[in-house]
């Protein structure tokens, strides 16, 4: 059979270039707007924006980081990407030090902003492209502080190579059955918001003792919530925990991995972002949030199984549009108020 390498080569060279026409006539189309022309040209000159994200996994944030770049010539995006709660501290840390690195910071745990605010620490701004979002995210903060620029699950998940779907948990509950010994994977809430929201829940629903009896199965304890997703698919344990978009995204790529939407309730979190009232480069910082709200960034970081707001970009496979899935959502005046406590009683648990 002959193979007309010139067309193919051609046929690849045009596949590669479509998706970067696309986005160069999204940014023609969106700058031909007044609003966005007069913020993209106020933000060139402020020249860059330092992001502080926790709620994506590295790669996802690179390449949203990569795409802002590139749909807005001359506006850099720096990408700090940490666990939630080692993000808040580098924050507050600057905020000590007076030295104002972070323009806009994207968490996992929303009781943060409950100081945030109450500290004048937020800059008041209503995002044009709120508009298009779902009414959850649109709704969510009257005084327009805090943007919900994405949303997530934490639910169980195993290793169906070494764990049968009927024997699997079907509750929180069922990680604490002994028959888990050594199997069970978690996160450390003095580094993760998002597991510190799920301490706070399951505090909530059982006590500190639910805590007393997971120290009897000995957990392998990493850091992130994307930790145990790993740790699980790798076989190096059985079963856990996990960021539902990661946990959907690894079993789609072809992983042993399965996604368990847990009985007892299926945690929701919000992904909140905000642009700092000390930032030096304010304009470049609000045009970054509209870009955050925008449909290229948006379906970008739906093809990676997160949650999107928009109203016109469609979920993937096995993720429910914002609001559609029923759980726990998770209060950020408790969060608060109770998790730095939880935190320490975690420490004198389990050690880490």
């Amino acid at each position: 059979m002959h193979i007309d390498r010139r067309r193919l080569l051609q046929t690849g060279a045009a596949l590669i270039a479509a998706p970067m026409v696309a986005r160069q006539a999204f940014a023609a189309a969106d700058l031909s707007d007044p609003y966005f022309a007069d913020l993209h040209e106020k933000a060139k000159k402020e020249g860059e924006v330092t992001w502080y994200i926790g709620h994506w996994r590295t790669e996802t944030a690179e390449r949203v980081g990569n795409l802002f770049t590139e749909l807005y010539p001359g506006v850099k995006c720096n990408v700090v990407r940490a666990t939630g709660q080692v993000l808040y501290q580098r924050l507050t840390q600057d905020m000590k030090a007076k030295v104002p690195n972070c323009d806009v910071f994207s968490s996992t745990d929303l009781g943060q902003y409950v100081t945030l605010r109450k500290d004048k620490h937020l800059l008041p701004f209503k995002p044009k492209r709120l508009a298009e979002c779902e009414p959850l995210a649109r709704d969510f903060d009257p005084t327009h502080q805090i943007t919900i620029t994405d949303a997530n699950t934490t639910v169980m998940c195993y290793n169906p190579n070494l764990v049968k779907a009927e024997e699997a948990p079907k509750k929180w509950t069922d990680l604490l059955d002994p028959k888990w010994i050594n199997q069970v994977a978690l996160a450390h809430p003095g580094f993760s918001g998002a597991m510190g929201g799920w301490v706070v829940t399951m505090n909530n629903l059982y006590g500190w003792q639910y805590f007393d009896k997971m120290k009897a199965n000995r957990p392998f304890i990493g850091r992130s919530l994307v930790d145990p997703p790993t740790t699980i698919s790798s076989g190096e344990r059985k079963v856990g925990i996990g960021p539902g978009n990661l946990t959907l995204l690894l079993e789609a790529k072809g992983s042993p991995l399965k996604t368990v939407y847990p009985e007892d309730g299926t945690i929701i979190g919000f992904s909140p972002t905000s642009v700092l009232a000390a930032s030096k480069r304010p304009n470049a910082g609000k045009l970054f949030v509209e870009f955050l709200l925008g449909k290229e960034c948006q379906t970008l970081a739906s093809s990676e199984y997160t949650t999107p707001t928009r109203l016109d970009v469609t979920p993937q496979p096995g993720v429910a549009r914002l609001g559609e899935r029923k759980g726990i959502a998770r209060d950020p005046e408790q969060l608060h108020k109770e998790l730095p406590d939880l935190i320490e009683k975690w420490r004198d648990t389990f050690g880490v």
